[in-house]
């Protein structure tokens, strides 16, 4: 078949798939593999149309058969399309092994480098994101400044604080409107002197569509440059823009939280986990959960628990949620419905155990424990005891006025906690978090340990020990010294946990107490 035949058959596919013809769509990507099995986007088209059709096993299947197709293709062609396909389906391993096998010095990867060095950053893979972004900097004459700019986040997870500051100054350099780069850099690092980059975001601003999302990402920076400066009342006033844009962007109805959550605790009653420790697998690693809401501490805990030499930490992974995926063949949501609970109901459990401990024994790297630190994961805790009964589960609890404003304050990829940008909404989640809270420590019993991050950071030589004694690990006094932790770390705190345990953040609500009167939250003193 020649290149413009398969062109054809590529758009005729296209088009099924508009049209929702999807059967169609089907039989046109396979007549292509029949004819040239080394196509690997016909194997991608296949998995995203069954992802359109909710079928996860078939999807997964069809974009793990892309990656032979794409090495025998002997181009680097669809390099970007491939990873970020398995990287959407949660093969994070599969994606790193693409992009670390690929001819870096290919013009394709060149020119799709900026995405990749996301991507290997995505799957933790931070020192190779770094090494890409060197590389094909070094090689491109005149790079987009995104590049610069995903270079300055791979240093930023990697803990170099200083290179990260200088490589997200460069990007504003080259693009003073670059409006994540303002962002980035206001979280990373506060200015020398405070309020010295408040003239220049606010220049930004006046440049910029307020109806854009680069005016969100520069208001969220704008209110850390005034809370930094002491200015509340103007930072006050760039949040709440910022977070109604934000808003405004998000498709949310909090009802269906309210019913996804009384329907996980009916199905997560007392009696579902009658049979729980008949479940056992073979020798491995012992998985620590650490869960809980965002911006409550769960960085925190695992970088504490990470300086254990029996420890490995993860970082925030996907594949217990993944795995159950694939065992009920359904793509699950941030809040799973009574349809997704009835299937996890019936799952075979311990397939779903032995499928998780397998999918992360490579994280493990030969360590006892893995730290899987994924927050939503308290949605899943009942699964997780069920599955994995002799896995530990931690749920980090911080006082609901500063956990409710530090999630408030934040901004998020995506749509990810879309309740996050109205307090009222936020104040809701809360309620339901404590709700749920409970429920799993009446019906999981010891198999679950609740931690007060204001204790935790007040009292960290009496509570980490019992934390370990819990986990299953002797404690030792280095564990307290999070600074000589050097691992990488991607989350929203990968700078502020470079500074060790401290007690700043406790009540740090109280200088805006004055415009949180819509969180509805019992205030404490």
């Amino acid at each position: 078949m020649q290149n413009h035949d398969i062109g054809a058959y590529v758009q005729r596919g296209r088009q099924a798939m508009v049209e929702r013809r999807f059967d169609d769509a089907r039989a046109i990507y396979q007549q292509i593999l029949a004819l040239e099995p080394t196509q690997p986007r016909a194997w991608l088209a296949l998995s995203a149309l069954a992802q359109r059709q909710g079928d996860f096993r078939e999807s997964i299947r069809t974009a793990r058969a892309a990656v032979p197709a794409w090495k025998r293709s002997g181009s680097q062609q669809f390099i970007t399309e491939l990873s970020m396909r398995l990287l959407v389906l949660g093969e994070y391993r599969e994606a790193r092994d693409i992009i670390a096998s690929a001819n870096w010095s290919d013009p394709v990867v060149l020119r799709y480098s900026m995405g990749l060095v996301q991507y290997l950053g995505l799957v933790e893979a931070h020192e190779q994101a770094l090494q890409l972004a060197d590389h094909a900097l070094s090689r491109i004459s005149s790079p987009p400044v995104e590049l610069f700019y995903s270079r300055a986040t791979a240093l930023r997870y990697l803990g170099r604080m200083q290179e990260a500051t200088e490589a997200y100054e460069r990007c504003i350099a080259l693009n003073p409107l670059y409006a994540e780069a303002h962002w980035a850099l206001a979280h990373h690092e506060s200015a020398h002197s405070p309020g010295a980059r408040v003239q220049r975001l606010r220049k930004a601003i006046a440049h910029t569509s307020a109806e854009s999302e680069d005016a969100i990402y520069l208001q969220y920076a704008l209110f850390k440059e005034l809370d930094d400066a002491g200015d509340v009342s103007e930072a006050w006033r760039a949040l709440e823009l910022g977070a109604r844009k934000k808003r405004e962007r998000i498709r949310y109805d909090a009802s269906l939280d309210d019913a996804g959550f009384r329907a996980l605790q009916e199905t997560c009653s007392e009696g579902f986990f009658a049979d729980a420790q008949s479940v056992e697998h073979g020798a491995g690693h012992t998985p620590i959960f650490i869960v809980g809401l965002p911006r409550s501490g769960t960085t925190l805990l695992e970088r504490l628990l990470g300086n254990h030499p029996r420890v490995k930490s993860a970082g925030e992974l996907n594949d217990f949620p993944s795995q159950i995926s694939w065992e009920i063949n359904r793509f699950l949501g941030e809040c799973p419905d009574r349809d997704t609970l009835k299937a996890c109901g019936q799952m075979d459990f311990a397939a779903l155990g032995k499928a998780y401990l397998d999918r992360t024994a490579w994280r493990a790297e030969g360590a006892d424990f893995l730290v899987d630190k994924l927050p939503n994961n308290v949605l899943h805790a009942g699964f997780i005891r069920k599955a994995l009964p002799k896995a530990r589960i931690v749920i980090m609890r911080r006082n609901g006025l500063d956990s409710c404003f530090s999630t408030f304050k934040h901004l998020f990829s995506g749509s990810a906690y879309p309740y996050s940008y109205h307090l009222r909404e936020m104040a809701a989640h809360y309620d339901r978090f404590e709700r749920l809270v409970g429920h799993w420590e009446r019906v999981l019993g010891d198999g679950v340990l609740t931690v007060d991050y204001e204790t935790l950071v007040s009292q960290p030589a009496l509570v980490v020990p019992q934390i370990a004694k819990f986990c299953g690990i002797s404690y030792q006094d280095g564990m307290l010294d999070i600074r000589r932790n050097i691992s990488p770390s991607a989350t929203a705190s990968a700078s502020q946990i470079r500074e060790g345990v401290h007690v700043r953040n406790v009540d740090s609500w109280k200088r805006y107490g004055w415009a949180l009167g819509e969180l509805s939250i019992a205030r404490p003193g």
